[in-house]
């Protein structure tokens, strides 16, 4: 009920967006992570609302603060599950900025609820929640550094179903340069678990697993995967799961602007999410400039994959930050 009537006195009268969950202040010096519940209308009236776990991972302390990345997770995924790749980008002098979708890692409502394409209900759509997100942090300074991202190129990152939004960035021009990591523009009928067991995407059993994702084990290194698997199947959200599928098919024919440079990570043919050969023939033809990374043998988290593998991807990535950086 406090936490209802602080809500309400913000929108009354103060007129602010969202009710803030912040760290302490204290907290915030020792730590990278800074991460908030953010109101996000996603109808017409105060009901169709959702809290969304926002925030970002700070650029490390004594390196030249270079931008600001956005990153748009997978599906099932969670921002808190890939620290090895926001730490190499804040050595490197960048903040990442997050949120989790729809019922996944900290954000609450249903993932069923989310799409990468609905022109009927556009704010439903991935790419609405991140412009929406990189607009509540571009003018505002951190509370370490006192720094914002409003002097930032929009640089998104995205894997998987966030890499497919990101794509759809791209070919909106609205992000200035685009990282895609096993981009869903090209996603499997049957997927993970499913992909040996085909009955298994017809029931809500766990079809999304780590053991499909990524061949690490992480016997011998802390395992990044802090928050669990949601939804564990795309049949528990079969709403997103179609319009994904559509969206996929409608995405292969953009045409992405030479003006937006690009960089692809593409994980090995046994991935069984998405079609990596396919994968390379579409953006050979509607995205030519891109560069294009192909990790054979590797699954579909590359980021998170054993440590040759996740080690190049992230050097790449921040190889590529900085050449956009320099030419700003």
């Amino acid at each position: 009920m406090k936490k209802l009537n602080i809500l309400l006195w913000c929108i009354l009268v103060a007129g602010c967006s969202s009710f803030l969950k912040r760290q302490p202040q204290s907290e915030l010096s020792r730590s990278p992570w800074f991460f908030e519940e953010t109101f996000y209308r996603i109808g017409d009236s105060f009901v169709d609302s959702v809290y969304l776990r926002t925030g970002y991972y700070l650029e490390s302390e004594g390196t030249q603060f270079k931008g600001c990345v956005l990153y748009l997770e997978g599906l099932a995924d969670s921002v808190a599950n890939h620290s090895a790749l926001f730490n190499k980008l804040s050595l490197a002098g960048y903040r990442v900025v997050f949120f989790d979708y729809m019922g996944q890692g900290g954000s609450k409502g249903s993932m069923n609820n989310t799409r990468i394409l609905s022109p009927v209900s556009p704010s439903l759509q991935i790419s609405s929640q991140a412009k929406f997100v990189w607009q509540r942090y571009s003018d505002r300074r951190d509370e370490v550094f006192g720094r914002d991202c409003s002097q930032s190129k929009k640089m998104v990152m995205g894997w998987s179903t966030g890499g497919l939004a990101t794509y759809g960035l791209a070919n909106e021009e609205w992000a200035e340069a685009v990282v895609l990591i096993a981009p869903g523009i090209h996603p499997k009928k049957f997927v993970g678990e499913a992909a040996t067991s085909p009955k298994l995407m017809f029931t809500l059993d766990q079809v999304i697993s780590e053991r499909t994702l990524t061949r690490n084990k992480f016997e011998k290194s802390h395992n990044p995967h802090i928050d669990p698997i949601k939804p564990v199947s795309p049949a528990v959200v079969p709403l997103f799961a179609t319009n994904l599928l559509l969206s996929s098919e409608f995405s292969q024919g953009w045409e992405i602007s030479k003006k937006i440079p690009g960089l692809v990570f593409l994980s090995g043919f046994e991935d069984t999410y998405v079609d990596r050969a396919a994968t390379e023939k579409t953006l050979k033809k509607k995205a030519p400039h891109f560069q294009v990374v192909a990790y054979n043998g590797a699954l579909h988290e590359i980021d998170n994959e054993i440590p040759e593998v996740a080690n190049d991807m992230h050097e790449k990535t921040v190889q590529f930050f900085d050449s956009v950086f320099h030419n700003l």
